[in-house]
């Protein structure tokens, strides 16, 4: 499953994140293409959204497929086609963990569909069809709310940054709070992740995307780290979510929310976002500020 997972958002057990939905692969002894497509993103809303895909072969990350994607609004009995989108395929310094993200708009609340269509470069083919939900609002901070003040805690306040960080090696992103951040008038990128426990693989691949823009900007923005866990017992049932994931709502990771310097929220990624879509994303963030 963890193969599989290696396309959604990661996740642990009980009281802790979970995976993004994902559709669980039937076992196949032939060896020809078989192609899975599964929606990466649990928090859509009205307006123009970030609509990321994982393509997997037998449980095997696919990166050169091409992908088109079509939403139908099924609301009120009949089903509606309202736009559809290429999703190229966004991996820059995720390690082969990357997405296929397409940027797709949503008039109206309620039950939608897509059909995701993904060619291989073998000549493999799928057209895999899913409902998903769409709100008026988030649960998530969306963008152009206040992000939250949150006091996650700082290389300042431990005696290890061990004991907030469980990458091996623990990165430099903890050396102020989100709410520090804020109060200072810092254009901020946070992102959530737990490199050490996180199942599908891709929060260690967040984290170092992130790191390769943090040499240019970080003389211009903060970026912050925040695990996933409070604590890094061996035993995952034994692990407790970060205040700082409940004050967000979050349920899923990694994620990734960009904050202006008036502390509102300017951009959202959920699941892996490669190095050059936060790049763009990030400039926007400072041309704006």
């Amino acid at each position: 499953m963890g193969a599989l997972l290696a396309l959604a958002a990661c996740g642990g057990s009980s009281g802790s994140a979970a995976p993004a939905a994902a559709p669980t692969a039937a076992p196949s002894s032939s060896l020809a293409p078989q192609l899975r497509a599964v929606l990466v993103a649990t928090q859509l809303a009205v307006g123009t959204d970030r609509f990321p895909i994982g393509i997997s072969d037998h449980n095997t990350p696919v990166a050169n497929a091409i992908v088109h994607v079509r939403v139908y609004s099924t609301s009120g009995g009949s089903t509606q086609l309202k736009g559809e989108a290429d999703a190229p395929y966004r991996g820059a310094g995720l390690d082969g963990h990357g997405l296929y993200v397409a940027q797709l708009h949503f008039d109206a609340p309620g039950l939608w569909k897509a059909e995701i269509a993904a060619r291989s470069v073998d000549g493999a083919q799928t057209v895999t069809t899913l409902s998903f939900g769409v709100r008026i609002v988030t649960q998530t901070p969306m963008v152009g709310q206040p992000a939250p003040r949150s006091h996650n805690p700082t290389s300042a306040d431990m005696p290890d940054v061990s004991y907030i960080d469980s990458g091996q090696p623990p990165d430099d992103m903890h050396g102020i709070s989100i709410a520090d951040a804020i109060a200072q008038h810092w254009p901020t990128l946070v992102v959530f992740a737990t490199p050490a426990f996180c199942t599908s693989a891709t929060c260690g691949p967040q984290v170092h995307a992130v790191q390769q823009l943090e040499p240019g900007y970080r003389d211009r923005m903060a970026f912050v780290h925040v695990e996933v866990y409070q604590n890094f017992k061996p035993d995952p049932t034994q692990r407790q979510l970060s205040p700082i994931m409940t004050e967000w709502h979050l349920q899923t990771e990694p994620w990734v929310f960009l904050i202006d310097r008036r502390g509102n929220v300017g951009n959202v990624f959920e699941g892996a976002a490669a190095t050059d879509e936060l790049q763009q994303a990030v400039d926007q963030l400072l041309t704006a500020a």
